[in-house]
């Protein structure tokens, strides 16, 4: 695990560089900022051996990937989005959306809650997310990082087919 110390010399040496990387990617400042911070939280939490030597390259292909997941990630939600038939699908969507708000509301804990209702109802990002609930970016990374894998496994527990 990193200390404290070398983790915000990192981020100083590095953060401006990832930024940059991510905002000529996204085109887009706050989701930058979001995809510099989850690759900072993994740092933090993680258990890598981390070299000087290979750091930057190691930091900037994190940020890259993280960003060609998200451009990938709204592809596909848009594609579905054109391929739904409202006719057919209101009432599935309905009942998928009253099962996974019950989920919410019956089983995870307060703060989980508003993280993922701020995140995904209001659409905030997470630094607006972490100013708003008085924690940091990390804690909000955190929060939706364990509230989004309990809800992808209660729905593939209910045969729902999540990747």
């Amino acid at each position: 695990m990193i200390d404290k110390r070398e983790f915000e010399s990192i981020f100083r040496q590095h953060y401006d560089g990832m930024f940059r990387l991510a905002r000529k990617m996204l085109g887009d400042d706050e989701e930058s900022k979001d995809v510099v911070s989850d690759v900072f939280a993994q740092l933090l939490n993680g258990d890598m051996d981390l070299h000087a030597e290979t750091l930057q390259g190691f930091l900037l292909t994190s940020v890259r990937h993280r960003c060609i997941n998200l451009l990938v990630h709204k592809q596909k939600g848009q594609a579905v989005i054109i391929d739904l038939q409202p006719e057919d699908d209101d009432q599935v969507e309905k009942e998928q959306l009253d099962t996974l708000h019950r989920y919410i509301d019956e089983h995870m804990s307060g703060m989980a809650q508003s993280v993922l209702r701020l995140r995904y109802q209001q659409g905030l990002k997470y630094r607006e997310i972490a100013d708003a609930l008085k924690i940091s970016e990390v804690t909000v990374y955190n929060h939706l990082s364990q509230s989004l894998k309990e809800l992808k496994d209660y729905f593939k527990s209910l045969g729902y087919g999540i990747e």
